[in-house]
């Protein structure tokens, strides 16, 4: 989740500072709202962020930016509603720093770091259902709007439920598959190993505590099938973890996921995309789905199947292969 709300603040940071000349950022005090997130029925919290543009004719847009009154706005009143049944759930407004989800320093002002919430326990989010995301003002004026559906869950075929029971062989030039179904309203996926072993400091003592690496595969894929090799497993490890000759480890299992995003905001970075190298041309187009200003709103869903373990031959090329040996697996 706090990738995401990182890669959507870069949305916002590319919308303000790279809009078409035609926008006066500093004509009035006309509302324009950049508002965005990701809805996640696996998430244990929904967040929204919603902002604006700068319009102190008075002072640059990089200026405004810098001060907390010129980022949100006051009074106003964020909801998502169940299209099947027209229920509203408000969301609390709340500073994302004591979430969690602390704001970089940089282009914006990050204290406080204003997100509106809402418990995931607090709302009812059905896959492939519609919600709407409604921001008003104070006076009861729409001040934004947008629509997405909940991404259905995956069915990951390869590999099956079946296999968990059977150990998995790594061989370094070997070819694995992972199979899963499509979503019409996907616009990509993603897939992550999440890897699972456990570790002690022999310095101080019979001490072992669990670790997880989470190790991306593979992002932006379209169609319902990809394959890696085998070694790719054992470079990642040895890219992310410390040579320590202190520090013994042990392999558990590692978990499988997949992530399916919304085709909104694949239509962002297409568009984005479409105007980048060498042959572009100055004005970097915007993308939104919002009825008014700017921004993303969309869904994401995962699925997850966790418990694979190694085979006792993958075991021995952690311990003793040419990517691992020094890693200390025992």
């Amino acid at each position: 989740m706090k990738k995401l709300v990182f890669l959507l603040a870069v949305i916002v940071i590319v919308i303000l500072f790279s809009c078409d000349n035609s926008l006066d950022l500093n004509e009035g005090w006309k509302d324009i709202p950049v508002t965005y997130g990701f809805l996640n029925p696996s998430d244990t919290a929904q967040y929204i962020r919603v902002e604006k543009v700068f319009n102190d004719p008075n002072a640059s847009a990089i200026v405004a930016a810098k001060i907390a009154d010129s980022l949100y706005y006051k009074n106003i009143s964020v909801v998502l509603i169940r299209d099947k049944t027209s229920y509203s759930y408000p969301l609390q407004l709340v500073d994302g720093n004591l979430d969690g989800f602390v704001r970089d320093t940089g282009a914006f002002a990050n204290i406080p770091n204003y997100l509106y919430k809402i418990k995931t326990t607090d709302i009812v989010l059905n896959p492939s259902e519609n919600y709407t995301l409604l921001v008003t003002k104070e006076n009861g004026d729409t001040l934004t709007e947008a629509k997405t559906r909940i991404l259905k869950d995956i069915v990951i075929y390869i590999p099956s439920e079946n296999t968990l029971a059977r150990p998995v062989k790594l061989g370094y030039d070997l070819k694995h598959n992972i199979s899963w179904d499509l979503d019409s309203d996907a616009g990509y996926y993603d897939l992550f190993l999440t890897m699972n072993f456990k570790e002690k400091d022999k310095t101080v003592g019979d001490i072992w505590i669990k670790k997880s690496l989470d190790w991306k595969i593979a992002t932006g894929i379209s169609k319902g099938n990809y394959k890696y090799l085998g070694k790719d497993f054992f470079i990642f490890l040895r890219d992310n973890l410390k040579v320590d000759n202190n520090i013994e480890r042990r392999f558990s299992t590692f978990d499988l996921k997949v992530r399916s995003v919304g085709k909104e905001l694949k239509n962002y970075t297409d568009i984005l995309n479409s105007n980048l190298g060498i042959t572009s041309s100055q004005q970097i187009p915007t993308y939104t789905n919002m009825s008014n200003g700017f921004g993303v709103f969309t869904s994401i869903n995962i699925t997850e199947m966790k418990g694979f373990y190694l085979s006792d031959e993958t075991l021995d090329s952690l311990s003793s292969g040419i990517y691992t040996k020094d890693l200390n697996f025992k």
